[in-house]
């Protein structure tokens, strides 16, 4: 008797189904059905968690009522093993008890987490929204490879829409290519559909919940087009405010822009994805889990924390060495901050240091905060039609923001801009 027929004769005894033993082990339905209709093997990595879920030891799994024999006390079993498995339990036995518990708990808390990871899968596969985001990000990114994209650059009733294409303009970046290259990494985590805005036939209307952006596309299928309609920020809530996105998710579905590393003979892997946070592309290397064909499953916590180093490492740049940084309160991924405060130009300087003002917790970290944003304008020395061009694209960039003291902040600025004398 091999260790399938053991493990369902177990089953049997204790009176529990299949899809009972799925449930208290993690191990998949559709696994446990191979199992005992194809005549499948358990994997080793299985043993533990059989063992654990039945509380019975693995020497009783691994019985084999015709070849098993009693020797000088100890029981010696028949069971087939490949290669690596062998390998492990030849560096099992040969290390330390205390060594051994290690590595036996290691391998629990490897179990553990892998057991996440299937709990994550389930739900994505009965999970309407997740499957929504997928296709609506898959769209967004083909859309970006098209040279059928155009964008409408006609203003809202709102008058709100335009700040980050003023933003762009400032920049000297084309807006065009900007969008392309931020829709080509959009993740199916960071987006939602809002049918509300979709006004006529075959609309999209998209809102990048990471970072409040919405994106308005048009598809007319009569004459092959794909229309941006717009593209702005839409953030009225506050600056560097808290960060709801999956706040009780411990893993996000994306697609990898490539992949780092493998683990042969696992699901584990090393992706890098590309992100696009105002005008910087932030490459973010984190370890993933395989689910289908198309993308992986990663904690969004790694994605977040590598965003955020980002934005403080910024940060840390501009701080002179008359101001003490270690008292400053530094970004967390609990906040979301500016679009516009990624770019090491000075308009994202500037839009980074408004950020860090607004989340110090205590006065004496406003304080530095403050004098950190009014001696970097301080250095900054333009001619008055660009001094202009700053402040016009600032105060329509904050158009959208409702703190109340931002007019006064904004002020600030714009006093202690220095202004060149044109030749």
């Amino acid at each position: 008797m091999g260790l399938s027929e053991n493990l369902f004769r177990i089953l049997r005894e204790k009176e529990m189904s299949q899809k009972e033993f799925s449930k208290l082990s993690g191990i998949p339905e559709s696994t446990i059905s191979d199992w005992k209709r194809k005549g499948k093997t358990p994997g080793i990595d299985k043993l533990l968690i059989i063992s654990k879920t039945l509380n019975v030891s693995i020497s009783d799994l691994l019985a084999d009522g015709e070849s098993h024999k009693e020797r000088s006390g100890n029981t010696s079993y028949e069971y087939e093993l490949s290669e690596p498995e062998k390998l492990i339990i030849e560096k099992y036995r040969s290390v330390t008890d205390d060594q051994k518990e290690r590595i036996l708990a290691y391998l629990e808390s490897l179990l553990d987490a892998a057991k996440q990871i299937e709990d994550k899968k389930e739900v994505f596969e009965v999970d309407a929204v997740f499957l929504q985001q997928k296709l609506l990000a898959k769209k967004l990114r083909k859309l970006a490879k098209l040279d059928r994209i155009r964008l409408d650059e006609s203003e809202h009733a709102s008058g709100l829409n335009l700040h980050l294409l003023q933003y762009l303009d400032y920049l000297e970046i084309d807006r065009l290519a900007y969008i392309k290259q931020y829709l080509s990494s959009i993740q199916p985590f960071m987006i939602s559909e809002i049918k509300s805005q979709e006004k006529f036939d075959n609309a999209i209307c998209v809102l990048d919940d990471y970072y409040r952006i919405s994106v308005y596309i048009k598809v007319d299928a009569t004459k092959g087009e794909e229309i941006i309609v717009s593209f702005h920020e839409n953030n009225k809530n506050g600056i560097a405010k808290r960060n709801s996105i999956n706040p009780n998710t411990s893993y996000v579905y994306v697609f990898a822009d490539s992949i780092g590393s493998h683990i042969v003979g696992t699901d584990n892997y090393t992706v890098n994805l590309f992100l696009t946070r105002g005008v910087s592309s932030i490459p973010v290397n984190v370890p993933a889990m395989r689910y289908d064909d198309e993308g992986f499953l990663v904690r969004l916590t790694y994605i977040n924390n590598a965003i955020v180093d980002v934005a403080n490492r910024y940060l840390e740049d501009l701080y002179t060495a008359d101001l003490d940084f270690n008292q400053v309160e530094l970004f967390s991924s609990l906040q979301q901050l500016s679009f516009t405060s990624y770019g090491n130009d000075v308009f994202s300087n500037i839009s980074l240091l408004i950020d860090s003002l607004f989340i110090q917790k205590n006065p004496f970290g406003k304080q530095i905060a403050d004098s950190a944003l009014c001696i970097y304008c301080s250095t900054i020395e333009l001619l008055e039609k660009d001094r202009e061009e700053l402040l016009s694209t600032l105060k329509n960039r904050y158009k959208v923001n409702s703190i109340r003291v931002l007019p006064q902040v904004l002020e600030r600025i714009e006093l202690n801009l220095g202004t060149l004398e044109d030749e």
